[in-house]
């Protein structure tokens, strides 16, 4: 029996052995401190066993060292247990998708002891695969990313084949990037402060909430890829994106359900800095990459398309004058303020989920995701795989009520369909 300054030297060894990769950004220790938490989904039509699913879990691990840490003292440190990340694997015919995304959303993920879980629905011929991770090491790019190798990785295990993969070094944040962008522009710091002064409308919020736990719930909007495809034309007929007619159905669908408000609304949508910075930065896994940008909408009373160019304008002025980067840097101190819209918009650069990775004997199916936080907005995750569209929107069921929330995402659909025939 070790005496206890055995055991504390003992500790104090292991401790100097691990390895620190490098101190948190500003961002990603807001996101670690809030508990923010991202719930990932993919289908893979194909038969894998668990044991082979865990050899691919493992090279995923060796390959992405990220996943190997957890966060002390506001450094990525190296794990020591040897810990499956696998903590269930359960048959389809006693586990649904929905149950066991109702059941992630409520979860709590402690970044000292792990910053991501994997969770299997295992069917006859198929996975579905979940993720539980934390949002400071996965956005959306990332966790596209994160599934699709770990796909390839089945993939080959299933087939006796060893894997193609190039080194992936540990990510690191864009931040220096963003700054010498904002070097390059010689601008004066962009206030759009003005714009943000008085009354917007908001969703309607049930009675005060007066603490205690909360539920998060997941209302699931679907958009099939015909349908998709004619947004997109008229999107681009129309000089804007996908991204600013969605943010715009919502700020309309919004208007509908708070018509005792003021007509114009606050809008944020996410921004992913490495599609926007130069010299470019690799988007595979790097952190911090995502900055959260507010566009005051002044005049709901106007065509949905109308509010898009608005929207797209001013995205894309923000990048040229570079309030999109100063929204970046001041990121961990606004992050969930007052001055939040009521609903954050995950869609990025709103492009088609890809999984470059090759498969030959499994079928990636499809894509998505979900970001669960404590905030009285939802949060709305979208995902463009296969044409279809899936707008995931989590929310906590004691601020907004479901039948509202029901409302919102019916009538976004609506819209976007509805003018679109229009055109």
């Amino acid at each position: 029996m070790q005496t206890p300054t055995r055991e504390l030297t003992s500790q104090v060894q292991l401790l100097a052995q691990r390895r620190i990769y490098r101190r948190a950004s500003p961002t990603e220790m807001t996101y670690i401190e809030t508990g923010l938490i991202v719930v990932s989904r993919s289908r893979i039509a194909g038969t894998v066993s668990r044991a082979q699913f865990d050899r691919a879990v493992a090279g995923l691990e060796r390959r992405y060292g990220v996943l190997r840490t957890v966060v002390e003292n506001g450094q990525f440190v190296e794990r020591t247990d040897d810990a499956s990340a696998t903590d269930m694997w359960a048959s389809a015919e006693t586990c649904s998708a929905d149950a066991l995304y109702a059941k992630l959303l409520n979860a709590q993920l402690d970044t000292r002891q792990n910053i991501y879980r994997l969770y299997v629905i295992a069917g006859a011929q198929d996975l579905d695969v979940f993720m539980l991770s934390s949002h400071a090491i996965t956005d959306a790019t990332s966790l596209v990313e994160l599934h699709a190798c770990l796909a390839y990785l089945c993939d080959c295990v299933v087939r006796g084949v060893d894997p193609a993969l190039d080194v992936q070094p540990f990510p690191s944040p864009v931040d220096a990037a963003v700054s010498q962008s904002l070097a390059a522009l010689a601008t004066q710091p962009v206030s759009g402060a003005a714009n943000l002064a008085g009354e917007f409308a908001e969703i309607p919020l049930r009675a005060t909430y007066g603490g205690g736990p909360v539920t998060h719930r997941l209302e699931r909007s679907v958009i099939n890829a015909d349908d998709m495809h004619r947004i997109g034309a008229a999107a681009h007929a129309h000089g804007v994106s996908v991204h600013a007619v969605l943010l715009a159905a919502f700020a309309l669908a919004i208007g509908d359900v708070a018509k005792q408000s003021p007509r114009r609304i606050l809008m944020r949508s996410s921004v992913d800095m490495r599609r926007r910075i130069e010299p470019h930065v690799s988007p595979e896994l790097v952190f911090s990459a995502i900055t959260g940008h507010i566009t005051p909408i002044m005049d709901l009373d106007r065509p949905l398309f109308a509010i898009a160019q608005d929207v797209y304008r001013d995205i894309h002025e923000g990048v040229a004058n570079g309030a999109i980067f100063h929204d970046y840097l001041n990121y961990p101190k606004v992050f969930g303020s007052k001055q939040q819209a009521p609903v954050a918009l995950n869609i990025s650069d709103m492009q088609a989920v890809r999984f470059h990775w090759p498969t030959q004997q499994l079928k990636v199916t499809g894509f998505e995701y979900a970001c669960g936080w404590l905030k009285k907005f939802p949060n709305v995750s979208v995902s463009v795989y296969d044409g279809v569209l899936v707008a995931n929107t989590a929310y906590v069921e004691e601020f907004v009520d479901p039948l509202i929330m029901r409302a919102i995402s019916e009538a976004v659909v609506d819209r976007m369909v509805s003018a679109c025939d229009a055109v």
